[in-house]
């Protein structure tokens, strides 16, 4: 069965979901569990970002969803989701995570924009896709990133046997063949020699992806969307010279075992993600009916990566895509990092003018009025507290929470909803808050049309010298 629901969902009735008992016992086995305890004994469940708490953000603790409720009258049970999007499925049930601000369960589009922009995919008319497995569209649009970041620790290498028939021996001569294939001699001998090579189930996994994303129109631009993930598809098929289609059940079986490679750190999750591509139409029949399966984005973590598409290229600083680089210190030792900030932290007591501190915040807002100019009735203390440091380590005279707005009326209005600025006490300063319009269109186009008409004017109040 296939169950629909969006982020945040404040609690939905099981059943209204179209969820049945055998329902609730499959999501009961992956529900309630921390995403970290889940991501290391189900490697076909696909997690970005993909290091867990090293963007200290505490998704590892977090979890997938929550099932409240007696079981003995499931009506009574609620489905409870958080910042996770995609799909997740165990047994024969499957649950798709879309983000709340999709108009219906297709059609996705801002789920899918974020993606795009992140994963620096060109925007190609995804109506194109539709028609097709939705799951697979979220799959393909991680590949490309993964490669990259696998082939930048060089080609994946492994020790391979081969079975040679040629005049240069370099291993051990295999006598039976030899006797089968030489005789009468003609100079030629037949050996076994073991090749650190190119060319190897790793490898050869990655290129069967290749070739199966190729058949794919909506999604085989992805291959060629920029020069990197061009250089790294051509990389992967210069190595796999022995390709054979019809190997691709074999090689499949080949890399059920996970990488363990100690140098080749970042082929482990293009692995994972390679074997849910090729094997999606049967992934959800698997024998093991106690293992989960999917993939999954946290959406704090990706509207602050998509924030970075438009922020980072105006002058911000986004600490957190550099590791501890950037970071802001409270004292000697101590690194903090805001998620976007503008200036240089400077000795206390000094001003300046343009520093200016952002908070990313992916939450349902329950109490928000765009009308109001109330601001801590909308986000928790620890929120306001934390970007009120920030605004005093730099010094900066300006700060902000950057959210998502989901409330937006039906004239789909680009204008950025900004709450009249608080004035600080102490060393003073400002503090508002940014809410983003979501609209709902009628087709991808549009919709794309109308976020970067958003994105235009954001940079307005934040970067008003770009």
């Amino acid at each position: 069965m296939n169950l629909n629901t969006t982020d945040n969902n404040c609690g939905a009735s099981f059943t209204s979901l179209g969820g049945t008992d055998r329902d609730y016992q499959n999501l009961s086995k992956i529900a309630n569990t921390p995403i970290a305890e889940l991501a290391k004994i189900n490697p076909a469940l696909l997690i970005f970002p993909q290091v867990l708490g090293a963007h200290d953000d505490g998704i590892e603790e977090q979890e997938i969803f929550n099932l409240h409720g007696d079981s003995e009258k499931l009506e009574n049970v609620l489905l409870k989701t958080g910042n996770l999007m995609g799909f997740i499925g165990i047994g024969g049930t499957q649950l798709k995570i879309t983000s709340r601000f999709s108009s219906d369960d297709k059609s996705d589009y801002f789920l899918h924009y974020m993606l795009q922009k992140v994963f620096s995919i060109n925007l190609f008319d995804w109506e194109h896709s539709t028609s097709n497995d939705g799951q697979l569209d979220l799959l393909m649009f991680a590949f490309p990133l993964l490669l990259k970041k696998a082939l930048a620790q060089g080609i994946f290498r492994q020790y391979q046997t081969f079975n040679r028939n040629d005049a240069n021996v370099k291993g051990a001569i295999d006598v039976s063949r030899h006797i089968r294939q030489n005789i009468p001699f003609g100079g030629k001998i037949a050996y076994k020699s073991r090749e650190c090579s190119f060319d190897n189930p790793v490898t050869e996994l990655i290129r069967h992806t290749i070739e199966y994303i190729r058949t794919k129109t909506f999604a085989k631009d992805i291959l060629a969307n920029d020069p990197e993930t061009k250089i790294c598809v051509q990389e992967i098929i210069e190595a796999t010279q022995s390709y054979d289609i019809h190997n691709r059940e074999k090689v499949i079986a080949q890399n059920l075992k996970p990488i363990t490679h100690p140098y080749y750190t970042a082929y482990k999750p293009l692995q994972n993600l390679c074997l849910s591509i090729l094997r999606h139409k049967k992934i959800g029949y698997g024998n093991s009916k106690n293992k989960a399966y999917g993939i999954l984005f946290d959406g704090a973590w990706l509207w602050e990566e998509y924030l970075a598409t438009i922020l980072v290229p105006a002058g911000f600083k986004h600490p957190r895509n550099k590791a501890a680089d950037g970071a802001i210190k409270v004292y000697d030792g101590n690194p903090r990092y805001p998620d976007f900030y503008k200036g240089k932290q400077m000795e206390r007591l000094q001003t300046s003018e343009s520093n200016f501190v952002l908070d990313a915040k992916y939450k349902h807002l329950d109490n928000h009025r765009p009308d109001s100019d109330e601001i801590s009735g909308c986000f928790s203390r620890d929120d306001l507290h934390q970007l009120i440091t920030y605004m005093y380590i730099l010094p900066a005279k300006q700060g902000g929470l950057i959210y998502p707005y989901d409330k937006a009326d039906k004239r789909n209005n680009p204008e950025i909803i900004i709450s009249k600025p608080k004035n600080l006490y102490g060393y003073g300063g400002q503090i508002a808050t940014y809410g983003i319009p979501i609209p709902t269109k009628e087709n991808y186009s549009d919709f794309i049309e109308h976020m970067r008409l958003i994105e235009s004017k954001l940079r307005r109040p934040l970067c008003p010298t770009t």
